[in-house]
């Protein structure tokens, strides 16, 4: 995992650059933001605003799952839930059209928007069971022909 500063949620650093366990350390600055990289995790970025609410395009029994991992917040009333997936195939690092998104080890990065520190938390970030693992393969999983 890495983090570092971000404005306007776009990151102050050239962050593919930062080595892997590279950590910003010390309050934030007014007006800035903490942007963290899942590392060996994966998050699942819900967005609601304007027109999309991703949480229309999610079954019941997933959204029912998913609150038993470390989730928060997001700026918008959007959530960010962290997983560990424990599915075999390689999950890509992407938007959709539906207001779900996600974001996968050092590829993408989200804005941390807790008090605490990934490291405290990262206990209760919870595994990926086959219906949650069949759901992010369905929107984040493209076969190579």
């Amino acid at each position: 995992m890495k983090s570092f500063l971000c404005k306007n949620k776009k990151p102050i650093v050239c962050w593919t650059h930062l080595k892997e366990n590279t950590f910003y350390v010390g309050e934030i600055p007014e007006g800035y933001s903490l942007g963290v990289c899942p590392g060996e995790y994966v998050v699942l970025d819900i967005d609601r605003h304007d027109e999309k609410n991703g949480f229309k395009h999610i079954p019941k029994h997933i959204q029912e799952e998913l609150e038993f991992t470390l989730n928060y917040k997001t700026r918008n009333n959007g959530r960010h839930y962290w997983l560990k997936y424990t599915g075999d195939k390689s999950l890509l690092n992407k938007a959709s059209s539906i207001g779900i998104d996600l974001r996968v080890g050092y590829k993408g990065y989200v804005i941390w928007y807790l008090p605490y520190s990934i490291g405290e938390m990262e206990y209760q970030i919870a595994e990926t069971s086959p219906q949650l693992n069949k759901f992010l393969e369905s929107l984040f999983y493209h076969a190579k022909k």
